[in-house]
């Protein structure tokens, strides 16, 4: 027979479990019951399909959870992937050469503009937010600028760049490839590295991660330069998939990736959150978009829909954040 403290620490337990696994609990209610009303959401070809879809945003999502985690917030991310999307197309890739100056091109200016969002939030103490989309609109007008604001297209991408949007490796579409490796490569760095115990100090608590030795500076600069690199990288992997963008494609698309992020449990006030809560929150997000699909409602709700979600989302981490006070 269980006694008293036996009862409390088997409760305890299972309470710690079910808060810390809240994302994935959802995003399995989520998917039964679609499933249920829906009988071709279950289908291994429409669950590729949302993992596709979900790749790119996903995999910035991975980037500017290590942002979040900083206490820090990157609101840039959007502008920066459509950047990188143009620079690739409009380089007209049609050779080895050039597809891979663009691909570098295009990952050096994501940590460029993580360099200067880290260099301005972590070293100067700046407000993250107002600087952050303050860099967005300087983003977005230098892409209109190289753009001539005009509609990007090319033909006859090279290959194995084209591979990096439209491949398969057996009958998983690369996107989700990249998205996965990301995923776990970035769970690795904050759990099992000095870095990653950083990270959450200093989001945690600045003021003593600083008295310890942490230079919090540096660690914003190297978690903002992640999230611009992984923006840079889903900028390539749509490029390479459509082959064809406006030039505005990319901004506002933070809030999707912001909304993923939160969903997944990160903190709106740092030093809290992992990167398999994260693939939770864009599962989820993209599990929501897929059943709004199925069911037929027009592109209007949805954005409404998204509009709600992140409100929820953000009122439930404030409040969540305080009772943990």
């Amino acid at each position: 027979m269980e006694t008293p403290l036996q009862k409390n620490f088997i409760h305890g337990r299972l309470g710690s479990f079910l808060k810390e696994n809240i994302p994935w609990i959802m995003l399995i209610a989520f998917s039964l019951t679609f499933s249920l009303l829906f009988p071709s959401f279950s289908s291994m070809r429409n669950i590729k399909n949302i993992l596709r879809n979900a790749a790119m945003i996903g995999t910035i999502a991975v980037g500017m959870t290590f942002a979040m985690i900083a206490g820090t917030f990157d609101l840039s991310v959007g502008s920066t992937m459509g950047l990188a999307a143009i620079i690739v197309i409009n380089m007209q890739p049609h050779t080895s050469d050039v597809a891979i100056a663009a691909v570098v091109i295009s990952l050096l200016i994501g940590a460029l503009v993580g360099l200067i969002n880290g260099l301005v939030v972590g070293r100067y103490r700046i407000n993250s937010i107002i600087t952050t989309i303050g860099v967005e609109y300087v983003i977005l007008g230098i892409t209109l600028v190289y753009s001539k604001g005009q509609h990007v297209w090319v033909k006859n991408m090279y290959k194995p760049l084209e591979f990096i949007g439209k491949g398969k490796i057996g009958a998983l579409p690369f996107p989700i490839v990249i998205f996965l490796a990301a995923t776990l490569i970035a769970q690795l760095i904050l759990s099992k590295t000095r870095f990653g115990c950083q990270l959450y100090a200093t989001g945690g608590n600045p003021d003593a991660a600083e008295l310890s030795g942490i230079n919090i500076g540096r660690v914003r600069v190297l978690a903002y330069m992640i999230s611009g690199i992984t923006a840079s990288i889903a900028g390539i992997m749509i490029a390479a998939r459509t082959q064809n963008l406006d030039p505005s494609f990319g901004f506002g698309q933070e809030t999707d990736v912001l909304t993923c992020v939160l969903l997944g449990g990160v903190s709106l006030y740092g030093g809290k959150g992992s990167i398999i809560g994260t693939l939770a929150g864009v599962l989820i997000l993209y599990v929501v978009s897929n059943a709004m699909s199925l069911s037929g409602t027009s592109y209007e709700m949805q954005l409404i829909c998204k509009g709600l979600i992140f409100l929820i989302t953000v009122a439930a981490s404030v409040t969540g954040q305080k009772k943990g006070k």
